[in-house]
């Protein structure tokens, strides 16, 4: 199980997070800077990542990339540490995501 975490969210999370989710990358670390959303969602797709973003187009734009799936923090105005921890405390749910008919899910802090 691997997340992408797209460019709203600190490429930190990759490291606070490789004991749950080891193969996880950043968009901003690996080439997808200012690449658009419908790319992004396209890469995680391809390389069966679970997105991970601050960003509610996602849910709209998952109609147009065949099986990806996306985690939405909403509201995520709070520092990397927490985002870290709600992901945590969602850890199970999110790894259900792949096996599962959802393609989406929305965290609240």
């Amino acid at each position: 199980m691997k997340l992408l975490f797209d460019e709203s969210l600190s490429p930190k999370l990759v490291d606070l997070l490789r004991d749950l989710f080891p193969k996880s990358e950043s968009a901003l670390r690996n080439g997808l800077t200012g690449a658009g959303d419908l790319r992004i969602l396209k890469y995680a797709s391809d390389g069966g990542f679970v997105l991970v973003s601050t960003d509610s187009d996602f849910k709209h734009l998952l109609g147009k990339s065949g099986g990806a799936r996306v985690v939405i923090l909403q509201s995520c105005n709070y520092p990397t540490y927490v985002a870290a921890e709600v992901l945590r405390r969602n850890a199970i749910r999110i790894a259900e995501l792949p096996n599962s008919k959802e393609r989406l899910i929305v965290i609240e802090r």
